[in-house]
């Protein structure tokens, strides 16, 4: 089968029983737990301390991924083949940039602490519990995060944000993340077997996390929420259906009661509402939209240059005597395809695309084959996806460590999966063929 296209086949590895690969699995998660949690943003703020906790566990990550196979096992995957190609044209992109200089710069970051994670994720697991483990981690993060959000949350005029961080401080950039990591919260909700006291812990904090979405007053994170809510009833039985319909309004009823004033008016901007704030940040992400499609045409090999978009707009606007914006583009898409080319937008693109097909399969083999805790992990993984990449229609993240992160999270769920499945078949060996018994009843 085709990595890719199809679900991962499944691979004996030398080193699953290997104790440093162990030792190597727990660096691994260990940084992603460390960037995910904003964990370090957190302790600085408190302590006024910079821990440089990443440096603990960053390095022998690394280091012990390259010698223990999993860039091997994470390019058996086409979808790592297609970000290493988009990081590639990055590369490429940068001598044509319209300032070299800065677009070194950003190119050097990305290689230097984001794009690492598509390699740190994308070989960690060698099994379905290396792959529960993982959504632990996830899981773990996200509690972190809505605990930051309770305790250091601020409105920002009639919008949740969070002052103990600068990567996800931003509202909208809040409302993004936590799209992407309560789904994993909820896998441990999933299953028959689940403890009822753990439903119940699990839930609490769930709850609260759509809240603080709706909280952000984030068009994206509202439409990401809409889209993940269709992806959820699309997926459940009837009866679960007409609870979570039911379940939907009670939320809206309760935003209309006591989400205060100016966040109501924001969210009502999307429905037709007046809120002067929210129409000129519609107008400022129109003219931004537009204006990224335009350099794409204009320049669609290599862009305006990793990271220029901002500067080059503004350039172009003032020698044109206009103001200028100077924003990012507030879509990652055409972030990518305005800063680096049409290449690498079908690149990036097919990086995600192809990890979400490579996860899809993995999860109808596992509901054809009787594997649901592997169906729930799938679905739930499809779900952060789909929320996130909404989201990303609203905020200029395509250089983020997350995307690397979540396309090598699919890479190694379906191998973890796949792995399981075929030991499980292994295990089922059929009795050999022979006489039937006399009193066999013939057909």
């Amino acid at each position: 089968m085709a990595a890719g296209a199809a679900a991962l086949p499944a691979i004996a590895d030398a080193w699953e029983t290997h104790p440093v690969r162990k030792i190597s699995l727990y660096f691994c998660l260990a940084t992603l737990f460390l960037r995910l949690s904003v964990l370090p943003e957190l302790i600085a703020y408190i302590t006024h301390v910079n821990t440089y906790l990443l440096y603990l566990t960053a390095p022998p990550a690394i280091l012990s991924a390259l010698l223990m196979g999993s860039v091997q096992r994470t390019f058996q995957a086409r979808a790592a083949y297609y970000w290493a190609a988009f990081f590639a044209w990055m590369v490429l992109a940068t001598p044509f940039s319209s300032w070299p200089g800065g677009s070194a710069a950003a190119v050097l970051s990305y290689a230097r602490v984001d794009v690492m994670f598509l390699v740190l994720i994308g070989g960690v697991a060698l099994s379905w519990g290396e792959v529960r483990f993982v959504f632990r981690i996830l899981a773990a993060a996200a509690v972190v995060n809505l605990a930051a959000t309770r305790i250091f949350g601020a409105d920002a005029s009639g919008r949740v944000a969070l002052q103990a961080s600068g990567s996800i401080g931003n509202s909208n950039d809040l409302a993004a993340q936590l799209l992407m990591v309560l789904p994993f919260l909820a896998f441990f909700t999933l299953g028959r077997g689940r403890s009822i006291i753990v439903r119940i812990a699990v839930w609490g904090p769930l709850l609260y996390g759509l809240w603080a979405i709706l909280g952000t007053a984030s068009r994206g994170g509202l439409v990401g929420m809409a889209v993940v809510f269709l992806g959820i009833l699309f997926h459940v039985s009837l009866p679960k259906k007409i609870a979570l319909v039911a379940l939907a309004v009670f939320v809206a009823l309760a935003a209309i009661t006591l989400l205060p004033a100016a966040t109501r008016a924001r969210l009502g901007s999307m429905f037709g509402g007046k809120h002067e704030e929210a129409a000129e940040s519609s107008e400022s992400r129109e003219y931004l939209l537009k204006t990224s499609l335009k350099f794409t045409i204009q320049h669609p090999v290599f862009g305006v240059g990793p990271d220029q978009f901002g500067s080059y707009e503004g350039k172009t606007s003032r020698a044109q005597g206009r103001h200028g914006n100077w924003h990012a583009t507030h879509n990652a898409y055409t972030q990518v395809s305005s800063e680096c080319g049409v290449p690498a937008f079908v690149f990036f693109v097919a990086g995600l695309g192809s990890a979400i097909l490579l996860v899809l399969r993995t999860y109808r083999m596992a509901l054809q084959e009787g594997f649901p805790e592997i169906a729930n992990g799938c679905f739930c993984y499809l779900l952060a996806m789909l929320g996130y990449l909404v989201a990303l229609l609203f905020l200029s993240q395509a250089y983020s460590f997350k995307l690397p992160a979540m396309v090598g999270l699919g890479i190694t769920l379906s191998a973890g999966a796949m792995r399981t499945m075929q030991a499980n078949r292994d295990s089922q060996v059929p009795l050999p063929a022979g006489p039937a018994p006399r009193n066999a009843v013939r057909r």
